[in-house]
């Protein structure tokens, strides 16, 4: 499902590459204005051990969850509300 800023849930990435790209789009729609970076809430961020980063889409106000890649972890991207379960697969 799309959102107003045009983003779409990634339940896994392709490689590194395709996450350093990916991440690189978010930046640029940060610089254009259509997002925002969001600290972390500590209740519901993955722990220090993640490469997580957070961001708000300023046209909806939904707030994006970005995780990096730890193999054999292959990272997400999910709107916050949508992530149920921790990546070990417990409830959150």
């Amino acid at each position: 499902m799309v959102n107003a800023c045009d983003w779409e849930p990634i339940d896994r990435f392709q490689s590194l590459a395709h996450y350093e790209k990916f991440q690189s789009w978010l930046n640029q729609q940060i610089a254009k204005g259509n997002a925002s970076k969001v600290p972390l809430d500590p209740e519901k961020a993955w722990g220090s051990a993640w490469d997580e980063h957070w961001y708000r889409c300023l046209v909806d106000g939904e707030v994006w969850r970005l995780v990096g890649p730890d193999p054999p972890f292959r990272g997400v991207f999910k709107r916050l509300e949508s992530m149920e379960r921790e990546p070990d697969g417990t409830k959150g």
